[in-house]
């Protein structure tokens, strides 16, 4: 079968829903080009070893720039021939200099672990000597490569062969240049003392909290790399973004060259919406899809939403088509690392013919050539979609991707608008390298790496002293006034702090004792509170007790259960102080330090096909109390009044305006609803009037509630469509329900939520 006969296949079974729109993106033949000076004699034999007789344009381009020196960011599509803009002049570099040195910095191990194999394929023949020419007998227990892994998996032995005897070329991740590579870095001399180049791949995902602690981690490797006399030459490549460059920017703070057009071919994409009638579930559908794709010979790969939902899939999957049950499997966050690697093998090496994965799949892990890509739910952002969807069709193959809608208001936007779509540019990533508690952190680091003075080459030391007083009256660290230094008064600091997570990782055990997995510290009193399912490639657990002092939650086996578990949560709001507000028609938009406590005070139980509440039970853990930056506004009395008068609900009215603009910023920043929060106030005391806040959902911000500020017409004028277009008459999934509410969606009324945005917008 073929992928258009697959189409019509899906579109006429009367047992999965509707498709509301199909859309075909023609292919496109490739665009070639030639570098400025020709290839190396060695690297053009070495690129035709492997098939590739010519660049492509935006890889000419990109290799002439960085022999240039120019900090270059390239956004071009997956599997769009990315690496061997760094690649080649990394090489060219070594041929001409054997002691010279670059290092690749990648979010996720599996694609150091995928990007090295590609580097040493194109390596493989080239005569580079000391590599190439054996070690001395004492050595002769490390032979060093000229490419190396160095990151948690790395034995003490190997760390200490590659520090003595450094590679050519470095493979690791963020987590490691922050806690192995500046803290130590006199053991890496005589690698930094020849750097030229460093490489950060997938620079998108560096958004948010770790976006931020990312950029102080490469600002305290810059510091360094400067120390010991380098000063190599960035280089960032990029999904769909509004922003590279910028991105690109905030996290090195150095100027870049964009490269943003592609010249690599691209196979026929075929898009298929689908929208479930209300008395289907969306997940029912989209698992009936993946099945039948893979039955009917596709490899296919399921993006989902949420851990949760990607292991129910598989679940339904092996009870529903035990046949295919052992070509399949779930992928997340949480597996331990061999499990990961073993699925990214089988998935390589045709093994398995389907995956169920959630964004863990997403970034650039070469699996095999895919040809289905089913997204259970829209991702929350175009850039996300066009990412997943670039997974498929590699090679410049036919693919298809399905986009199945959930109830949410996004998903429903884009079923009401499927050519807004595919007009819409990519959203902005976020960060905030301001961030105070994390400037903090990472200033604490830098101290302790190298002493700061005022002439610091990075760090601009006169206007960060704020931060460095409070950290020397907490007794970290000590400014020696005579010399006008600051130094450290705490040991290896950078060990205390997680680049990943505000907060320390939880481990979840079974009651046998073994590890089950890892969970990030801000998802445990929501997903991990005693009485919570917890789902592990389609195996229900139940957590029976949380271990608050060790970070441990215990589980056990839950089989036969057919409900699903929801936070209760109570939030609140104290206003500490304004940074920055823009003034609308009838209405002052704030932005500022909000303090926010959040409470999980029980949990309901639904069940698990018509979502209704079958039990309600009270929990007592403890608040997590945290400082963040966010929005506020206070709402006239005039327009609640008239919301009363036509019989709408005042407080359903704040509360529906509160979820709606959430839903509807992540169409102008790379963020997930879930990176938000929110609260509505018929009467807040504070400002002595009716009030609506939302907030970044990290400690310190990361920038989210201030990119609405910069956008906020156009935010509340989507967020006003948002709820107009949608059918319903009060309120529905569709438009104002939020996934996060800890008062189960109740009230709502978009009517009056309606009117209070236009009227903060002065519209009649």
């Amino acid at each position: 079968m073929d992928i258009k006969a697959f189409i019509e296949e899906i579109k006429n079974r009367k047992d999965l829903s509707r498709a509301v729109h199909e859309e075909t993106i023609e292919s496109l033949g490739p665009a070639y080009g030639e570098p400025s000076s020709p290839l190396k004699p060695q690297i053009k034999t070495a690129l035709e070893g492997l098939g590739i007789t010519k660049l492509y344009s935006h890889q000419a381009k990109g290799i002439d720039l960085i022999r240039n020196g120019k900090n270059v960011v390239i956004m071009t599509p997956t599997a769009s021939g990315k690496s061997l803009i760094y690649n080649i002049p990394a090489l060219e570099s070594i041929l001409e200099d054997p002691l010279a040195h670059a290092i690749y910095m990648f979010p996720l191990k599996g694609l150091e672990q995928d990007q090295l194999k590609a580097f040493r394929e194109l390596s493989a023949s080239l005569p580079i000597g000391r590599f190439n020419a054996g070690v001395q007998s004492r050595q002769r227990a490390f032979a060093p490569q000229l490419s190396e892994i160095y990151d948690g998996d790395t034995t003490a032995y190997r760390r200490k062969k590659i520090r003595d005897m450094p590679p050519g070329v470095v493979f690791t991740n963020p987590d490691m240049l922050h806690l192995a590579v500046n803290p130590f870095h006199q053991k890496w001399e005589r690698f930094l003392r020849n750097l030229k180049f460093v490489v950060i791949d997938e620079v998108h995902a560096y958004r948010g909290v770790f976006g931020s602690h990312v950029a102080h981690v490469l600002r305290r490797f810059r510091r360094i790399a400067r120390m010991y006399g380098s000063d190599p030459v960035f280089i960032a490549c990029s999904a769909t973004i509004a922003n590279p460059r910028e991105l690109a920017v905030m996290l090195t703070g150095l100027p870049f060259e964009l490269i943003e057009s592609s010249g690599a071919p691209q196979g026929k994409r075929f898009f298929l919406f689908m929208n479930p009638i209300p008395e289907m579930s969306p997940y029912t559908v989209a698992t009936k899809i993946f099945v039948s794709s893979v039955r009917a010979g596709f490899k296919t790969i399921a993006f989902t939403k949420t851990r949760k939902i990607t292991e129910l899939m598989h679940r339904w999957v092996k009870e529903e088509a035990p046949d295919i049950s052992g070509k399949i499997s779930s992928y997340r966050a949480g597996f331990l690392p061999e499990e990961r690697r073993q699925i990214e093998s089988m998935l390589f090496n045709g093994s398995l013919s389907g995956v169920i994965s959630t964004s863990a799949l997403e970034l650039g892990i070469d699996i095999g050539g895919l040809d289905v890509c089913v997204l259970v739910g829209y991702p929350g952002t175009v850039s996300a979609t066009w990412q997943r969807s670039g997974r498929v069709g590699r090679g410049g193959r036919d693919s298809l991707i399905v986009m199945v809608a959930c109830e949410n208001a996004l998903d429903q936007y884009f079923m009401r608008n499927p050519g807004d779509f595919f007009r819409r540019s990519s959203e902005a990533a976020v960060l905030d390298a301001e961030n105070r508690l994390i400037l903090k952190s990472h200033l604490l680091c830098a101290a302790a790496e190298a002493h700061i003075k005022p002439s610091d080459a990075v760090y601009d030391v006169p206007r960060y002293e704020p931060e460095l007083d409070e950290l020397e009256k907490e007794g970290k660290i000590r400014h020696w006034k005579k010399g006008d230094v600051w130094y450290p008064r705490v040991r290896y600091p950078q060990k205390d702090i997680s680049i990943r997570e505000a907060g320390e990782s939880w481990t979840i055990i079974k009651e046998d004792g073994s590890t089950l997995g890892k969970s990030a510290s801000s998802r445990v009193m929501r997903e991990l509170h005693p009485g919570a399912l917890y789902l592990h490639r389609g195996a229900q657990f139940m957590v029976a007790t949380l271990d608050l002092a060790e970070r441990k939650a215990f589980c056990r086996p839950a089989e036969d259960i057919n409900y699903y578990t929801r936070p209760i949560s109570r939030e609140d709001t104290e206003i500490i102080s304004v940074s920055d507000k823009k003034e609308l028609k009838k209405a002052t938009v704030n932005l500022g330090m909000l303090r926010v406590t959040e409470r999980i005070i029980g949990y309901w139980k639904k069940d698990i096909r018509t979502r209704e509440i079958i039990g309600e039970y009270p929990l007592a853990l403890p608040p997590s109390i945290f400082t963040t930056m966010g929005v506020w506004m206070e709402v006239n009395e005039d327009v609640l009044d008239l919301i009363q008068a036509k019989k709408y609900g005042r407080a359903g009215s704040l509360h529906a305006a509160e979820h709606a603009a959430i839903a509807s910023l992540p169409l102008f920043a790379l963020c997930d609803r879930m990176d938000l929060g929110g609260v509505s106030y018929p009467f807040n005391p504070e400002l002595g009037s009716a009030a609506i806040f939302i907030y970044d959902g990290h400690a310190g911000g990361v920038g989210l509630t201030k990119r609405g500020l910069e956008c906020v017409e156009e935010w509340f004028f989507a967020t006003i469509r948002l709820m107009e277009e949608c059918p319903c008459e009060t309120a529905c999934p569709s438009c104002t329900h939020d996934p996060q509410c800890g008062n189960n969606n109740e009230p709502l009324d978009k009517r009056g939520a309606i009117m209070i945005l236009n009227n903060l917008l002065g519209n009649d």
